[in-house]
């Protein structure tokens, strides 16, 4: 008689792994590059078919079944490469002989591998599908080849086979491979949606630029290390006259106005750089690996192809400058970055608007 008990072992076992895996990816894998990240999933899955091995259900008193076929399901369902889908289910069935080389751990070994293979088969044909689909031709599919194999190589009687296998452990193994992969599905998207949100709270909804706490995040991880920086610049940019803007052809219009300068600023930078909307009509770029003569280059460019021809919205024609402070390592020591940029932002303005300004010593100096 199938021990009801170890079952449930087995389930419990595989719902820890999972849901530890979940905190440990959101934790650590999420912040390393991905070919490590697969490397790690790779082998807590062989880790979790192992597991399932040795604590495996007894069918008879002498023939003992696990649930080693589920990572191989989870990995065809969800791996992103077909090396993933291999691994995984060469890595399951070289554990095995971990208990022993004989003819069963052979056989064993040979039903992991055509499981593996129809799973990297059935993941490629179904690229275009529906999850839904998917999902069941995976699980029921798997489970099919799994129990097709016991049968065919005569790992049971065929009165056990057909008293044990078709009416009892088939059916749930199945509900068991979908329970498990309905988990790691909400696992997903729940990690995707908290991502989403996190997105979202970063971004400016008017310009769809970064906004002030998400470049504040983005300025202390590359200002908060004891390590020297290589050279670096911040630039403020500013709307020169924007109040009169708003005044003269309304709000709306001027809400058209700084999407279109934002959608200037964002064209001529790099994609390392980073912009966001500081607040109102100002904007803030960080520029990595970017000296002062550069920096000055890149703001000028901005700055001309702004003041080269009006903005025309909607019919209406509104000429459009700005001014630009600039402060750069090393000239600027890194705590002083963003006080001297802004200082130099105000330099620019006062001095006639529509012009770059980048920050000297002396305007340090004067700070302190």
């Amino acid at each position: 008689m199938i021990s009801v008990k170890e079952y449930f072992v087995n389930l419990g076992l595989m719902i820890t792994i999972i849901y530890l895996t979940g905190f440990f990816y959101k934790q650590f894998l999420v912040k390393i590059n991905d070919r490590l990240k697969e490397y790690i999933l790779v082998l807590i899955a062989v880790f979790t078919g192992w597991i399932s091995m040795i604590y495996g259900i007894h069918l008879t008193s002498s023939v003992i079944f696990d649930l080693r076929f589920i990572p191989i399901i989870l990995a065809a369902l969800y791996a992103r490469n077909a090396m993933q889908i291999i691994m995984t289910g060469l890595g399951i069935g070289i554990m095995r002989f971990a208990f022993g080389v004989s003819d069963a751990a052979w056989i064993g070994f040979l039903n992991v591998c055509l499981i593996t293979l129809a799973g990297l088969i059935l993941s490629q044909v179904s690229r275009r599908w529906s999850y839904q689909k998917k999902m069941w031709w995976m699980v029921v599919g798997l489970n099919v080849m799994n129990t097709a194999f016991i049968v065919a190589f005569g790992v049971l009687p065929i009165e056990d086979t057909l008293k044990l296998i078709m009416p009892i452990v088939f059916p749930i193994n199945i509900l068991l491979s979908l329970l498990l992969v309905w988990i790691v599905k909400d696992l997903t998207m729940e990690y995707v949606y908290k991502l989403e949100l996190i997105e979202k709270a970063s971004i400016d909804p008017l310009t769809q630029l970064y906004n002030r706490r998400a470049f504040m995040r983005y300025y202390n991880d590359f200002t908060d290390t004891e390590e020297d920086i290589p050279p670096f610049s911040v630039a403020f940019i500013d709307i020169d006259h924007f109040k009169k803007v708003n005044d003269t052809y309304g709000h709306i219009f001027g809400d058209k106005v700084l999407q279109k300068v934002s959608s200037i600023i964002s064209e001529n930078l790099r994609d390392i750089d980073i912009v966001a909307r500081y607040g109102g009509e100002e904007f803030v770029v960080i520029l990595p690996n970017c000296a002062e003569e550069d920096a000055i280059k890149v703001m000028e460019r901005i700055r001309f192809v702004l003041a080269d021809a009006p903005l025309r919205i909607n019919r209406i024609s509104a000429p459009i400058t700005v001014s630009v402070g600039i402060a750069s390592l090393p000239n600027i020591k890194k705590e002083n970055l963003l006080m001297v940029a802004d200082k130099a932002l105000y330099k620019a303005k006062n001095s006639g608007r529509n012009q770059v300004f980048s920050a000297d010593e002396e305007m340090q100096l004067e700070m302190i």
